[in-house]
């Protein structure tokens, strides 16, 4: 089954959060072995998963700190995918005071920690001549959304086009590089936030499963001939 996780070791970081733990649920029931990662180490949905029977272990680490990334994955045996999730979406104005040390904060966390983690995986993947690296991406990135702030839309902006450069490099050795990009979705990331949902062409705001089968599917080798892609699943919100 070109669908199966099976076998496959994947790592997912946010994990504790509506995306990342809804990824973990899906990739568990694919079968695959789970390492999932969060600042504080995610056991609730690790529990919640070991009682269906599935192997996962996990990590606390901030993806901001480069050499935290990096020793957690040189410890890693063997990794086949990586989902980089972790993400903060600040709803400030930029007018604050505060608002240049919050987009340092955004970038920091949304666009250089997904390099930090991609980094090492990367030359794992590489040396392996063989992984799937998803990002998982914005709305944001692509048409400014439709409450982003500019700090969050720069990063998820710079996230698409890492896409591009790293799957150009990451191609000859089997390692496909490919985003997600949200809409808004029903996380705890907007929660008291209200939108208009009448912009959205399907009326609603994603559930945490409609962004994450999307992701399980890149991580499959259905995606096998999907290289430097951002699949947007937003509701009709960008029409690519």
């Amino acid at each position: 089954m070109p669908f199966s996780l099976k076998g496959k070791v994947v790592v997912i970081t946010g994990a504790a959060g509506g995306i990342g733990s809804e990824t973990a649920r899906v990739c568990a029931g694919l079968g695959a072995t789970l390492i999932l990662v969060d600042v504080r180490s995610p056991h609730e949905i690790a529990d919640e998963l070991r009682g269906t029977g599935a192997s996962v272990q996990t990590a606390a680490f901030d993806v901001r700190d480069r050499k935290a990334c990096e020793d957690f994955l040189g410890q890693v045996p063997r990794l086949d995918v990586i989902v980089a999730n972790a993400g903060y979406c600040p709803w400030d104005d930029w007018n604050d005071p505060e608002w240049d040390d919050v987009f340092h904060e955004t970038v920091d966390i949304n666009a250089l920690g997904v390099v930090n983690v991609l980094r090492p995986a990367f030359e794992k993947m590489t040396q392996q001549r063989a992984g799937r690296m998803v990002l998982v991406s914005s709305v944001a990135g692509r048409m400014g959304g439709l409450k982003a702030s500019p700090h969050y839309v720069i990063a998820k902006g710079g996230v698409n086009a890492l896409v591009k450069w790293l799957a150009r490099k990451g191609a000859p050795y089997g390692v496909t590089v490919n985003a997600v990009a949200p809409g808004a979705t029903a996380t705890n990331m907007v929660r008291n936030q209200v939108f208009d949902e009448q912009a959205i062409p399907l009326g609603r705001m994603a559930t945490p499963r409609e962004i994450a089968l999307p992701i399980a599917f890149l991580c499959s080798d259905a995606a096998s001939y999907i290289c430097g892609t951002i699949l947007d699943v937003n509701g009709g919100v960008y029409m690519n």
